[in-house]
This record gives C-alpha cells, sequence and structure tokens, in this order.
C-alpha cells in the first residue's frame, strides 16, 4: 500500500511541475491568418479525464477497458453553461502546457433553448445585461488572468441557424422573435470582449442539414457580416464551427441521407460540401472562412432515420480523433467539441424529453442531459471508427 504522505508529495509535486509549465509559456498574439491546430495540440482536460477513469473502473471487458482508458489521453472541449462552469475554467485554464490549447464551447445565450411548445415570455432586455456582464465578462475575466494560455472559442452552438431563420421569416413566432433579439444583440457583444490576443475564435453554424446553404450561401454569409461588423471587426475571430455535438460524416459520397452524388443538393449531405460552400462566401466577403469540424460522435453512419435525430443515437461511434490533418484547405481541424460519453436527453423505455430522445435511433432508457452516460459511452468506444 502507498504511504498517503508520499502520495499527497508526489500529487502536489505534479501539480506544482504543471502550473510552473504552464507559468512558464511566453505565448505571443495568437496568430489568426495561421492554423493554429499545426501548433497547439486540444488539451485533454483534468475534469473529462477524471470522468473517462470513473468509466474504465466500471468496464469488466479488459479489451475494452484498454481501449475506452486511451479516451483520456485525446483533448476535448469545455463547455461553460454556468457560473459553475466558469468557476472550473479558471483551475482548468492553469493546468495546459505550452503546445496545447483549451477549447472552449460557449453556451448560455438567453432564449436559445426555449422550449418550442411552451408559453413564450415577453422579451426580457435584462437577459442582456447578466449575459454580459455575468457569463461573458467572467469569461473574459479568466481568460486575461492566463495570457500565456492558449484558448480556441466555440460561440454557441446550433444558436445561428435558428436566428436565420428568424431573420428571413415573414411572420416569425414568439420564441423566434426572442431568439433573434437575443442572438443579434448578444453574439457581437461576446465576439468583441473575447477578441483576445490568446483566444482563437469560430462563429457555431449549426451543421450541413441545419440550413439550405446552397440556395442561402449569399444570405448566410450577409447575415455573418453584419455580425462581424456589429463586433467591431474582431481580429480574433478565424472562422466557423460545424457539426458540433452532432453525427454527419465528413466527406462520405453520397452522403447519408442521399441515393446519388449530392453536391448539388441544397441541403448537402456531408459537411465537406457545406464547409466547401459557406468558406468560399465568406472568402468573397474577405470575412474570416476556415473552420473546424466535430468528430467525436461521428464514426458510423447509416444509424438515424432522418437528420432531425440528434439524441444519443444508437450505435454511434467515436470519429476521427483531433487533428489538423484534414487534406482540405478550408478545414482547420478535427476536433472533439462535444465529450464523447455525456448525454444528449433524458429517455425512459416508453419516451423522452423530446421527440428525437424518443426516436427509433435514440439509445434508452437514458440521464439527463449533460450527466455521464456510461453505456453510450462504452458504445462510442467499442463502436470507434477508426479503432481507437
Amino acid at each position: 500500500m502507498l504511504n498517503p504522505l508520499l502520495t499527497s508529495i508526489a500529487l502536489a509535486l505534479t501539480l506544482y511541475s504543471v502550473d510552473a509549465h504552464a507559468a512558464k509559456c511566453t505565448l505571443p498574439a495568437i496568430n489568426p491568418q495561421i492554423n493554429v491546430w499545426r501548433h497547439y495540440t486540444l488539451h485533454p482536460t483534468s475534469v473529462y479525464r477524471a470522468k473517462v477513469e470513473q468509466a474504465v473502473a466500471n468496464i469488466k471487458d479488459e479489451d475494452l477497458k484498454a481501449q475506452a482508458s486511451r479516451v483520456a489521453d485525446f483533448g476535448t472541449f469545455m463547455w461553460l453553461k454556468s457560473l459553475e462552469d466558469i468557476q472550473a475554467l479558471s483551475s482548468v485554464s492553469e493546468e495546459v502546457p505550452c503546445d496545447e490549447i483549451l477549447g472552449l464551447v460557449l453556451d448560455n445565450l438567453p432564449y436559445k433553448n426555449a422550449p418550442s411548445n411552451s408559453p413564450s415570455p415577453e422579451y426580457d432586455p435584462s437577459t442582456e445585461d447578466v449575459y454580459r456582464s455575468l457569463y461573458i465578462e467572467a469569461i473574459v475575466k479568466t481568460l486575461k488572468a492566463r495570457p500565456n494560455t492558449a484558448f480556441a472559442l466555440i460561440v454557441e452552438p446550433s444558436a445561428f441557424p435558428a436566428y436565420f431563420n428568424a431573420t428571413t421569416s415573414l411572420l416569425p413566432s414568439a420564441h423566434e422573435a426572442n431568439l433573434m433579439r437575443s442572438y443579434r444583440t448578444n453574439i457581437p457583444i461576446a465576439l468583441e470582449k473575447l477578441n483576445l490576443p490568446n483566444v482563437i475564435t469560430y462563429l457555431d453554424i449549426g451543421h450541413s442539414n441545419s440550413l439550405d446553404w446552397s440556395r442561402h450561401r449569399n444570405a448566410t454569409a450577409d447575415a455573418i457580416a453584419s455580425l462581424y461588423t456589429a463586433a467591431r471587426s474582431p481580429s480574433q475571430l478565424r472562422g466557423f464551427a460545424t457539426n458540433v455535438a452532432n453525427w454527419n460524416a465528413w466527406a462520405l459520397s453520397p452522403g447519408e441521407f442521399a441515393r446519388a452524388d449530392d453536391s448539388r443538393d441544397v441541403r448537402p449531405s456531408n459537411e465537406q460540401t457545406l464547409v466547401r460552400i459557406l468558406s468560399a462566401s465568406l472568402r468573397a466577403r474577405n470575412l474570416p472562412s476556415a473552420a473546424i469540424l466535430d468528430t467525436s460522435r461521428n464514426g458510423v453512419q447509416g444509424l438515424r432515420l432522418s437528420w432531425d435525430e440528434w439524441c444519443n443515437v444508437s450505435g454511434a461511434g467515436l470519429g476521427v480523433r483531433p487533428s489538423a490533418n484534414t487534406g482540405d484547405d478550408a478545414l482547420d481541424a478535427f476536433v472533439w467539441a462535444r465529450q464523447p460519453g455525456v448525454s444528449d436527453g433524458v429517455s425512459s423505455e416508453r419516451g423522452g424529453d423530446s421527440v428525437d430522445c424518443a426516436a427509433v435511433s435514440a439509445v434508452r432508457p437514458a440521464p439527463e442531459r449533460d450527466v455521464w452516460f456510461q453505456g453510450f459511452f462504452e458504445m462510442l468506444v467499442e463502436n470507434a471508427h477508426p479503432k481507437i
């Protein structure tokens, strides 16, 4: 048995070594004109590592246990949904080595996740002050306190498609109107305030089936241009993020729901087509146009009955590991934005908290959203493609 005192000393020395390592970094301002992922590796956080190690301890099969243990070595993004998450960020940011970058997902936009079947309250302007002062400025303070740590930000997953649809609707619903106002007001503030020299930022735009990208290639680029201008042209905005917490393939052709070449489809069936469409439209406007793609759970295709099934998809597997080797100049990196093993939403054998968590393709039963889902984690590891 290990001596508790010696164990404590060893742990303290390890923590000191990590913090000292980070403290010795002299980080030059991140150059948004180059692909930073060729110079930094996505940081595997201690918080996610602890979850994986606990999960591994509960696995009986030795082969699966060995595979699962490797997951902790790959970087994942840290999601900032609450003040508690921001407090945790303060300590996690201390552990990042000089050659790694800490990925963060902003996910707290007012009115973004309001259920469409619930009564829609009148828009409350005070939510803007809360988002700015208690959320964005708290994150800014933390990132400024670590000027020698590199950060990569994804801004508000799934919000842009809803915002764009609302702006182009002749008669937006009360829910859509609230989201539209919230997005138009808050996103430029977030982009401007988080425009820091040690930060690179990607605006989330949904995924390949979120919008009629081919038809709206100019209108979507114009909408992003308007946000960019309202944010005072933030220099650290690198481009956009796609497929965050989703399941779509990068370059599968024909795509998952296409019977033939879908390169001309209004809604492309793979992410590469979307990236090339939007990237070209943004470049034509002299806007940041590089992309990153979430491959954390897209290793297996053909599991869903429709694009709209997004909840704990049964049979899913880990996708390509985080890497800057994408084979496409428009795509900076494959990243793991969604942490493998986290539930998308609660369900029982009889149903779920949304239509999609009760879908045929969804694993049931499942725990609450963002709660660790042991069986789902094991499934992702077992079905990983390529194998882990």
